[in-house]
């Protein structure tokens, strides 16, 4: 798939991730948006971003085609203040300019809400490559941040109906499942737009459900193949404490790469038992004759 000059890759499927879900409030314009020429000095990049930019060979030949053919669309940014802006839309395009050794850069300005500014990055990124390709630690972060937009929209719809009068119970329920289908069909529409299905985008989810710092450790492990995707699902389900000590445990023996199996009988006794398994049984399981995923 050819990269354009502007950054992105065209999607497989002929369809803009923002056709279906995640579009942001479109601003009504009588003429195209202001392009303005800012200094790339005082460009900073969007933070926490979940995406990788590009880095190496592929940076260079992106670089290369924009001093051959020009920068074909500006860049997106939001002001911060102190005559600073933050990177909507655009960070390989930046990069490669400053490779390139350029001063300024196209870009329009943006007031857009914290809200609008992670649907921005998060729908241009989608449509820049599919999910397949990012990395595990990049697809469970994006994940959260999908699972943030479908909570956000079910507790809309829960503040609608507290709003309305009371009724028969069983106007109530349907009210529910209404609310529900809701939901169901904001979750589906993202998983399909993914190119996964909703069985796997809730896998996603479990695993996007837990605190940052332990997504960020599975995140890695799983980028590093030192556990496969279905065993990470199942260590979410584990008790916290539990998940605690197999990082603990894993965290010390880098060279460990988890099975399969033995992670699906230490998930398959804890929930079988009410108490917390001891460190001792745990490293136990995990590490019985472990050689490989």
């Amino acid at each position: 798939m050819a990269i354009n000059t502007n950054g992105t890759k065209e999607p497989s499927n002929g369809k803009k991730f923002g056709d279906t879900v995640l579009e942001i409030k479109k601003e009504t314009e009588v003429k195209p948006p202001e392009v303005k020429l800012l200094e790339i000095d005082k460009l900073d990049g969007y933070k926490n971003h979940p995406f990788a930019t590009y880095e190496g060979e592929r940076l260079d030949k992106f670089a290369e085609s924009i001093d051959t053919i020009g920068l074909q669309n500006p860049i997106i940014v939001r002001p911060v203040g102190d005559g600073r802006y933050e990177i909507i839309n655009g960070h390989n395009r930046v990069k490669a300019m400053r490779l390139l050794k350029k001063q300024h850069i196209d870009a329009i300005i943006k007031n857009l809400s914290d809200a609008e500014a992670e649907r921005v990055v998060i729908e241009s990124n989608v449509n820049q490559q599919s999910f397949s390709e990012w990395k595990y630690s990049q697809q469970i972060k994006v994940i959260k941040l999908y699972s943030k937009y479908i909570k956000d929209n079910s507790k809309q719809g829960e503040r609608n109906d507290i709003n309305k009068k009371e009724t028969e119970t069983c106007v109530q329920n349907e009210h529910e499942s209404m609310s529900n289908k809701k939901r169901l069909k904001s979750r589906d529409k993202i998983a399909n737009s993914l190119g996964i299905s909703a069985t796997v985008f809730e896998r996603y989810r479990r695993i996007a459900k837990l605190n940052d710092d332990v997504i960020d450790n599975l995140g890695l492990m799983l980028d590093e193949k030192r556990l496969g995707f279905m065993s990470a699902f199942r260590l979410s389900k584990l008790k916290p404490e539990e998940l605690a000590i197999v990082l603990t445990v894993l965290n010390g023996k880098p060279e460990v790469k988890l099975k399969g199996t033995n992670v699906k009988s230490l998930c398959d006794e804890s929930e079988k038992t009410e108490s917390t398994l001891s460190e001792n049984r745990i490293e136990e399981l995990l590490l019985s004759a472990n050689t490989e995923l």
